[in-house]
């Protein structure tokens, strides 16, 4: 009697294998395939800065740049709010002085942004959000995407608030990961982001101006006469900031994710008179190079192989081991039907087998 209810239960769970092939394939796939609505990873990356001391401006007795520092840099990322296929995502970045270094420790400027996202395109969306925070901007802002194509993309220069193209090169193993190679740069721009203005002071004390005229690149007939036009300069010279750039960046084709990255981050500040015109070169005041550390390169490859794994699995191991063991499972329970089919027939065409009728020998007694 056991055997009589296996062919159903062969059928059904093929059925049920079937049904769960699909839903890996369409519910949890998609679901895997964009970006995470649980995302807190930070990456490290060290390099080195010159840049100016804003305290200098306020007390000239103190050190104006302080040059060629070794730096560390921390950017953590994070999903603080999902409403589908849109996110809300925070990226906070601190550049620290490296350890050994007489600034150990000191902040010496950041960012803190947040962005609103499509979760599959990466692309920049409006805000969708009650975060007052997300400023207007366009194309890839965080990362690249799931399955990141060979092509060129929009990208997003932050500073000047302008659309940046990010180049597709070649393919290279980066870090034992067969990688796509994207390059992205920037002439001199106006700089913008009200966070990163933030960061400089906002102009020149008049009465600092005596003592920091090595480093303002005033015209020689100014400068000589910065004496006699001192009383009519305003309390403050405004300082106007411009931002250029060279990056490459190693991603994850698969996941999206970026490898590595070095990068050199360049901003400059020009003094402005008011009322007089004048061709003033600009001051360098920010001049840093990066790439990440082995630590975090380490950390985006075991990211980039689990997510990949998971992806593979949802995309093609898993449904494929589903459909092949539910083909099998079907075909067993047709196959049992079948059999019983086929040993029912038999019985009903075999004839009546009776003990009566056979002949018996003669009893010899």
């Amino acid at each position: 009697m056991r055997g009589k209810g296996l062919p159903a239960a062969l059928l059904v769970f093929g059925a049920l294998l079937i049904a769960g092939g699909l839903i890996l394939k369409l519910l949890i796939v998609p679901a895997l395939a964009q970006f995470p609505d649980d995302v807190d990873t930070t990456r490290t990356y060290e390099g080195v800065v010159t840049i100016l001391n804003r305290n200098a401006f306020e007390d000239t007795t103190q050190q104006l740049f302080f040059s060629d520092l070794p730096v560390v840099s921390d950017r953590t990322v994070t999903t603080e709010e999902v409403d589908g296929e849109k996110a809300l995502v925070r990226d906070v970045s601190n550049l620290v002085a490296a350890e050994g270094t007489p600034l150990a420790g000191t902040r010496l400027t950041g960012s803190d942004n947040f962005y609103t996202i499509d979760r599959k395109t990466m692309e920049s969306i409006e805000n969708f959000s009650e975060n007052e925070a997300v400023l207007e901007r366009d194309g890839l802002v965080i990362g690249f995407p799931i399955g990141t194509e060979k092509r060129d993309y929009a990208g997003w220069n932050g500073d000047p608030q302008l659309p940046v193209t990010l180049f597709y090169q070649r393919e290279e193993e980066r870090q034992g990961i067969n990688t796509y190679v994207f390059t992205a740069s920037s002439g001199p721009e106006i700089i913008k982001d009200p966070g990163t203005l933030s960061e400089f002071p906002k102009g020149v004390p008049r009465d600092s101006v005596p003592a920091l005229l090595p480093v303002l690149n005033l015209p020689p007939e100014l400068e000589a006469s910065v004496s006699t036009l001192l009383p009519f300069l305003p309390p403050q010279l405004p300082i106007i900031y411009s931002y250029e750039f060279e990056a490459t960046y190693w991603v994850d084709p698969t996941t999206g994710i970026l490898i590595d990255i070095n990068k050199h981050d360049i901003r400059k500040a020009t003094v402005v008179v008011p009322g007089v015109q004048l061709d003033v070169p600009p001051i360098e005041v920010y001049n840093l190079t990066y790439q990440a550390t082995p630590e975090s390169l380490e950390a985006a490859v075991d990211d980039a192989r689990s997510h990949g794994n998971r992806l593979q699995l949802g995309r093609t191991t898993g449904p494929i081991t589903l459909f092949v063991l539910a083909g099998l499972s079907l075909l067993g329970g047709t196959f049992l039907l079948w059999q019983r089919g086929r040993g029912k027939a038999e019985i009903e065409v075999t004839p009546p087998h009776h003990v009566g009728d056979e002949s018996l020998p003669a009893d010899e007694g």
